[in-house]
């Protein structure tokens, strides 16, 4: 169960490094030595001026701090993002316990300590957005929807659709100049842009309806050349959500601490592989 929470976590991160990307044919991440530019007064002119960046050089690499069920999770890697082509390759260490994930051609591929014993003693497990084993089956339309939202450019549609800026300012961000920006996401316009996405209208409308004006605050910091450089998710804050939405008290584990993105090498050139063939195993139901 624990080795469950652990891969499933690995999932969360990925989900999670969808929240914010871009990049410049030029950029590494560092800025251009050049004096910000005055704050974006919205959301939607902020996301134009980051989605003009992603429509030249789409990789970087990042890390990340989340907690999931009483658990720090860290995690590093990099990617390119190119939406259905996007690719993710990343570590994950869970209080010690290690798990590697590829995202590659439309597969997940997982490897963790204990997997072997369901996958025909291959390290390496698939998931496949068409692939009919059972592990696939129960999640890969869920994965094919992530692949498409590992583009940066659907998650600052998202932003742009959702979110109002309600403070900016000049900040030092690890020996960097920044624009640290506070934006509020209306949930209710979050759930509208999951239509068409596998989710039934009923259960949309449900949560459309709860949610009222429930908000969820992010923060954003952005470099000279309008790069991500740093995005947080204040985790208590999604837990209130969550319990609003389903009537039921999340874990009192989770409630605590922030899920922290940071990104460094914009455009840098990213080789993501998927494993060797006759290392890769497809999930088996234990008999």
């Amino acid at each position: 169960m624990r080795r469950t929470a652990f891969v499933a976590g690995g999932f969360a991160l990925v989900i999670a490094l969808a929240g914010c990307g871009g990049g410049s044919d030029n950029a590494s991440g560092n800025g251009s030595g050049e004096a910000l530019t005055s704050p974006f007064g919205s959301a939607q002119e902020l996301v134009l001026a980051a989605s003009a960046q992603t429509e030249k050089s789409r990789s970087s690499k990042f890390t990340l701090d989340m907690p999931v069920e009483g658990q720090e999770l860290k995690a590093s890697g990099e990617g390119r993002y190119d939406g259905e082509n996007s690719a993710l390759s990343m570590t994950v260490d869970a209080s010690g316990e290690i798990t590697e994930l590829i995202m590659v051609d439309r597969v997940m591929y997982v490897k963790a300590e204990g997997l072997g014993e369901a996958t025909g003693g291959k390290p390496w497990m698939k998931i496949s957005v068409d692939g009919s084993d059972p592990m696939s089956m129960m999640m890969g339309k869920m994965f094919g929807e992530l692949v498409k939202n590992t583009d940066p450019a659907k998650v600052l549609g998202q932003v742009k659709d959702a979110g109002t800026i309600t403070r900016s300012e000049q900040a030092q961000l690890d020996g960097q100049q920044a624009t640290h920006y506070s934006i509020d996401l209306e949930f209710a316009k979050l759930v509208d842009q999951q239509a068409g996405m596998g989710i039934p209208q009923e259960m949309l409308d449900k949560m459309k309806e709860k949610a009222g004006d429930l908000t969820l605050p992010m923060e954003l910091w952005l470099n000279s050349d309008q790069l991500p450089l740093q995005m947080t998710m204040d985790m208590a804050a999604l837990n209130k959500a969550a319990e609003q939405l389903s009537g039921q008290s999340p874990p009192a584990a989770a409630d605590a601490g922030k899920m922290i993105v940071k990104y460094t090498d914009w455009g840098a050139p990213v080789t993501i592989e998927a494993p060797p063939a006759d290392q890769v195993g497809e999930f088996a139901m234990p008999n």
